[in-house]
């Protein structure tokens, strides 16, 4: 009876530790119980679960300006375009007038002129000077010999030049006078005797950005004669 009871127990301890999941030792190897060990092997790809794509909010599209185009009353003025200098004065001509002033023609005005073809530009002025040197005559000319004073290409530094006259060149013309005595005169031409002695006359156009290069009214002339038996100079 007491043999019954102890392997009851014992029994009953046993399922009591399966149900508890206790380990229990393997059997030994070789026992017929023993079962053998199994290998599992997959094959082929092996797919992984594709992440869910993340809800993204649609991207809000930029509501174009619109194009400002400025009025003319908000830019600003354009800078002034500043003028060229002058054009050399072209048709230029010299012209003397003498007057009597009483019946005798003792004393006599004399008026000088010059005029010019272009420019005739706004804006631009004109100024005639007197040379006061015979630039083109040579240091020790033959008797017999003559030419001109002035030529092209001379350069002609204020030291030899004296103003005339000047005139809005849209004139076309420019003068000027004085009244002397009729006596010997031995220039070239006249000249007024309260300025200057002058032997050639040249004009040039002036604005704000400069002035052009000069242009010969009159060339003037020098001289040297043979001496003529009996002539006797003033």
């Amino acid at each position: 009876m007491n043999a019954k009871r102890h392997a009851a127990s014992l029994l009953l301890g046993a399922l009591l530790a399966a149900c508890a999941g206790t380990p229990t030792s393997p059997p030994p190897a070789g026992s017929p119980s023993a079962p053998s060990p199994i290998t599992i092997t997959t094959s082929g790809p092996t797919i992984a679960p594709s992440a869910s794509p993340a809800a993204t909010s649609p991207t809000p599209q930029a509501t174009p300006l619109p194009e400002l185009t400025p009025s003319a009353a908000s830019l600003p003025p354009p800078s002034p375009t500043p003028d060229s200098v002058p054009p050399k004065p072209t048709g230029a001509t010299f012209h003397e007038d003498v007057e009597c002033l009483d019946p005798e023609c003792h004393k006599a005005e004399t008026t000088q002129a010059v005029t010019w073809r272009t420019p005739r530009t706004k804006g631009v002025t004109i100024r005639v000077y007197g040379v006061t040197e015979c630039l083109a005559e040579p240091a020790h000319p033959k008797l017999g010999t003559s030419g001109p004073c002035l030529v092209t290409h001379t350069r002609l530094p204020a030291s030899v030049r004296t103003l005339l006259a000047k005139a809005p060149a849209s004139a076309g013309k420019v003068s000027w006078s004085w009244a002397t005595e009729i006596g010997c005169d031995i220039s070239p031409f006249s000249s007024d005797p309260n300025g200057p002695l002058y032997v050639a006359v040249v004009l040039a156009a002036y604005n704000k950005s400069g002035q052009s290069i000069f242009t010969i009214a009159e060339s003037g002339h020098w001289s040297r004669p043979l001496p003529i038996p009996g002539w006797m100079p003033c």
